[in-house]
Order: C-alpha cells, then structure tokens, then sequence
C-alpha cells in the first residue's frame, strides 16, 4: 500500500505567482530560491514525522535544489514538468499518486490547485499557498503543513479523520466541460489573452464557491456583500452591473469597484445559467479558460466532488489527542542540527 511507504508527493509550479497581475498589483514575483526554500521547509515537516518526499520535477530546478540538501530524504520524479501549463500540472499530479505517494502536496496559487483538482487524486491533497491568488489554499506554516502531511503518510493520523471532499464549481459549455474551486466569472472579453482577470467593470457575473473580504482574488467582492465560507455547503451568485458599489481586492494592492444588481444564495446541486449576450469569456479561479460567443449558455453546478482536502490544523490537532509522540527513531529534520 501507498500509506505504508510514508511517500508524501509535493508538486511546486515554478510559474506560479509570476502572472500579468504581479505587474499591475503591488505584489513581488516568486522567485525559484524562495520556491526552493519553501519546499525545503515542507520536507523538513515530513521528514520529521518519519516520512520521505517524492518530488515532481520542473525546468528551473526547484525540485532537484530541495533534494541536493535533503539528505537522501527526497527523490525526484519524472513527470514531464508541471511549468508547461495546466495539463502538465494535472499529469505530474497523477505520476506522484502511480508514483506510491501517499499524500500530494501541490505548491502554487488556485490555478495550480484547479489543475490538481481535475486529477480526481484518489489520495488526500494540501493545496499550500504559493501563488498570486490563495483562496483555496492553507496560508499556514510550511513546516507544520508538511508534519501534517507525513503524519498522514506513515498512518500516525487517519486521512478520513482529517480530510473532507472539496467544493467544486461543474462548468458545462456548449463545446466542452471544467470545473473550479473558488470562482467562476463571465468576463467581457473576446479573448482569452493574458488568463488573468484584473479589470473589474469588464466582469459580468461570478458564481463563487467561497466569499472571503481577507482573501484576495474575483471571489473577494463577494465576501464584501454575502460572506461564504469553503466549509458551507452553499454556493453565492453575484450579477454584476448598475447597483450599489462594493471593494474587491483582485490582487495584492489591487481594490476594484464593482457595481451588484442581486446576489443569491444557492445550495449545492443547483443549477446557474450564465448567459452571453456579446462575446465574453468565462474565467475560472481568476484565469479565463474558454471563450463564450454570443447566445450561448453556461452551466454551472456546485457540488462535493472534488479530491479530499488534508486539513493541517486538524491533522495536528488530532496527533495531539493521540499523545503527540513522534516514533521512536524518526532521524532529525534535514537542515537542522543542535547547537553548541
């Protein structure tokens, strides 16, 4: 079995947080050192729990920096790289679970764990914040996401005890299906272009998953006008237009002004109609997926499918109730060592 291995699989996409809205927002480019720090500090977590680290390669060498101070604790894996968009993200997401992992750590921002989410990973999933935009993410300690992670993986705490499926947008289209996480937005725009959205008067509608005024993001208006959190089994509609005025931070540094006609509050397994009366496209956490022609009518769903999302804070808190012990002869974290 995958679990008796203790394999925690971590995938960082070395593209994350470097999209078109790090140069109109207030917010620094991620730099691969910082990546590499970052994925050293969830190794550091896992390993202290007895685990080891299978580790999704890239083209900037992220992954392979990590293991060279790893100590032997981490081995590099083939997956034809996760940089190449975000089929090639969903495909080194399942090369980790055929791989033996046990857990997947994906590194990166909602369009990182959008594309891990349509892997239908068997396993259960931490999406770590690592890019732009982290609504659906833990924004906690790395190192404590990553003993949370090997925790699981060596079978100290029960994945079923600490994990719940996560909330999903379903997108059906006249010519295709998809699914998000946080948001879905139909956009004024004929083209795809640069994937990110930053211009709020050219957003028509959102449907949102998640309403949160802390997080930033297209889901952020929301939280401004009818707070929803990921845990409530409801979705929130927005129609946007002539109405009162609310803030939505889309970026950091980035407030928009965005005009709400209604809102509603659906429960999951109602349908939305979004329909396009000009040419539009459709975003999906933040990033604009598909183009809509005049017309035509989108579907969207929420619902409970999504990959069973790891819950840190509850991972640790269940250890704790189990003694917090780690077992015996479990080799210290690699690049720590005493002092003296």
């Amino acid at each position: 079995m995958a679990g008796a291995q203790g394999l925690v699989g971590i995938l960082v996409n070395p593209m994350a947080g470097r999209d078109i809205r790090r140069l109109v927002a207030l917010a620094p480019m991620a730099s691969a050192p910082e990546k590499v720090l970052r994925l050293r500090r969830v190794v550091a977590g896992l390993v202290a729990a007895g685990a080891r680290a299978l580790v999704a390669e890239d083209g900037q060498g992220i992954a392979r920096e990590a293991a060279s101070a790893a100590r032997g604790a981490v081995a590099v894996v083939a997956t034809g790289g996760v940089e190449e968009g975000a089929e090639a993200t969903r495909r080194a997401a399942a090369a980790l679970v055929a791989e033996g992992a046990a857990v997947v750590v994906a590194v990166g921002g909602d369009g990182t764990q959008r594309a891990v989410a349509r892997a239908g990973l068997p396993v259960p999933v931490l999406p770590l914040a690592g890019g732009t935009n982290n609504v659906a993410c833990w924004t906690g300690d790395e190192t404590a996401a990553g003993l949370a992670a090997g925790l699981v993986a060596v079978g100290a705490v029960a994945p079923e005890r600490v994990t719940r499926p996560a909330k999903v947008l379903r997108v059906t289209l006249p010519h295709g299906e998809d699914l998000a996480l946080v948001d879905v937005a139909l956009v004024r725009a004929a083209y795809v272009g640069a994937l990110a959205v930053w211009d709020a008067g050219a957003v028509r509608a959102l449907v949102l998953a998640v309403a949160d005024p802390t997080r930033p993001g297209l889901s952020n208006v929301g939280g401004f006008v009818a707070p929803l959190g990921g845990d409530e089994d409801a979705v929130l509609v927005l129609d946007l237009g002539d109405g009162p005025v609310f803030p939505g931070v889309l970026a950091p540094g980035a407030v928009g002004r965005f005009g709400v006609r209604a809102h509603r509050r659906l429960p999951l397994g109602r349908p939305v109609l979004l329909e396009a009366d000009t040419a539009a496209t459709l975003a999906l956490d933040g990033e604009r997926s598909w183009t809509v022609r005049p017309g035509e009518t989108v579907r969207v769903v929420g619902d409970r499918t999504g990959p069973p999302v790891l819950d840190p804070r509850a991972a640790l808190a269940a250890f704790v109730a189990q003694g917090g012990r780690l077992p015996d002869g479990v080799r210290q974290a690699p690049g720590i060592s005493e002092g003296g």
